[in-house]
């Protein structure tokens, strides 16, 4: 046993040493030889029912029902009590964990991409004090984007500085599409797809920034990876939960079959990849109608696309693993999210964890993994093959047996839902990141739509402190 190992051991003997009765719904049992009945607001994620998630917060962001499109984009990071939250289109902070919630402003873009579009992410660097947050800009026809990083020393303070991405220069035809943000110990990694004149995939980009230049707001030196693709259109996205180490990994579906891992070592100015062969992923368009009206919440094509919308990936302890979502398998009838486990060090694939559930959809997962090796998740889960299932709702879960095979046991219920989207759209760039207040256990985002689909009054867009209860004396 490591040091860090002993560590945590002894932290989570006292955190359980603490635990008297019986928590709530969501402290299940941890005891596989009589597991615990599942409740309504529980889904099964195809495995034994067991797991031990204690849900600390989970507050509604009431910015979210005054201002936001019914296409959700929740994403937040926390300092202490404070949160830094965005979605599609706004931004806002609360300084009581999440209980009121302030309306941030929202500058224009430059003059060639003026208008603040949407793809809000948010990550805190918890060693420089800093919180950066991005914004998509673009102009008025949406053929020119940028996307904005902004510096922040606190969730409720005015942007120290902002820096500025534009990668189509002078020429104004470059949408910057789909960013994404994500931390290592040193370095800022901004991802991307770059489409021409909005539509036509070009490559996607990772660009590293020195992440102290940019919390002192100087020139902050920039290498970039620029990825045309093996087999076509491939986003790139930085892992979550590397912001201890020193690699960043990106992650590609090379075929119905096979996965791409990426690795960037901070002692490197190029990343290397290699190609492992998994278990069959379906890229075909599901059925998963349900809510009022029964329609459909990931019918999209990219919602179930090779192209990598909706994959998601962490490091955790020496692993690194992703999710995504496909259509039904032989032996699962239902929508799901497939996964893929990989060694950090050499690539070799160790297992295929997938999400799945006979009677629901599982889509969207959302991952971060703490040094210790487990993990939290978000997901959304919703409808069924056929129709008449429940509407698409938000939830979260945990992993904190590192040592054993990945398994989230159970997932419970955060952001409660009646109606989908009629468009077959639900949202994206939900978001779980490490506590600043406890770095064991997550902050997590998610929603869903309540009493309705067309207003912003019925997005029920959350804040969710979530973890395990064996480390409950933690936060």
């Amino acid at each position: 046993m490591t040091a860090l190992d002993e560590l945590h051991q002894q932290h989570r003997e006292q955190s359980a040493a603490a635990l008297t009765g019986d928590m709530s719904p969501a402290a299940a049992s941890t005891d596989k030889t009589n597991p615990r009945k599942l409740t309504p607001t529980e889904i099964n994620t195809g495995g034994p029912t067991t797991q031990a998630l204690l849900i600390r917060r989970n507050n509604q962001n009431t910015r979210a029902s005054q201002v936001s499109s019914t296409l959700g984009e929740t994403a937040a990071a926390n300092e202490g009590n404070s949160v830094f939250y965005t979605g599609n289109t706004y931004a806002s902070f609360s300084n009581d964990l999440g209980v009121t919630w302030t309306n941030v402003a929202i500058p224009a873009g430059p003059a060639d991409a003026p208008s603040a579009c949407c793809d809000q992410d948010v990550v805190r660097a918890h060693g420089l004090d800093r919180t950066f947050s991005i914004m998509l800009y673009l102009n008025a026809a949406g053929t020119n984007g940028v996307v904005r990083i902004f510096v922040r020393n606190a969730p409720d303070a005015a942007p120290l500085c902002s820096y500025t991405i534009d990668p189509a220069g002078a020429a104004d035809n470059i949408v910057p599409d789909y960013p994404h943000i994500g931390l290592t110990a040193n370095f800022l990694y901004l991802g991307n797809q770059n489409l021409t004149n909005g539509t036509t995939w070009v490559n996607s980009q990772v660009r590293r920034f020195n992440a102290s230049n940019m919390a002192a707001c100087v020139g902050a030196a920039t290498n970039t990876l620029t990825w045309t693709g093996s087999v076509g259109q491939r986003l790139l996205m930085p892992v979550e939960g590397a912001a201890n180490t020193t690699t960043m990994f990106f992650g590609a579906i090379e075929a119905t079959n096979s996965f791409r891992v990426f690795t960037w070592p901070e002692s490197s100015t190029t990343a290397t990849s290699v190609v492992r062969t998994t278990g069959t992923s379906a890229f075909t368009n599901p059925d998963c109608r349900g809510g009022t009206g029964n329609f459909d919440f990931i019918e999209r094509a990219t919602s179930f696309s090779a192209a990598g919308f909706r994959m998601r990936g962490a490091v955790h302890g020496s692993r690194v693993t992703w999710f995504w979502h496909s259509a039904p398998v032989t032996g699962i009838a239902q929508a799901h999210v497939r996964a893929a486990s990989f060694r950090a060090s050499d690539s070799v694939l160790l297992e295929e964890p997938h999400i799945f559930n006979a009677a629901h959809c599982f889509g969207y997962p959302v991952v971060s993994g703490n040094v210790f090796g487990a993990l939290g998740i978000s997901i959304a889960a919703g409808g069924a093959a056929g129709g008449g299932g429940s509407a698409a709702q938000g939830f979260v879960g945990v992993d904190d047996t590192p040592a054993d095979a990945i398994h989230f046991g159970t997932v419970i219920l955060t952001a409660s839902g009646t109606h989908n989207r009629t468009d077959g759209r639900f949202g994206d760039y939900f978001t779980v990141r490490t506590n600043a207040r406890c770095q064991v256990a997550y902050v997590g985002t998610n929603y869903a739509l309540l009493n309705g689909n067309t207003l912003s009054s019925h997005v029920n867009a959350r804040y969710v402190e979530f973890g395990s209860t064996l480390d409950d004396g933690c936060f």
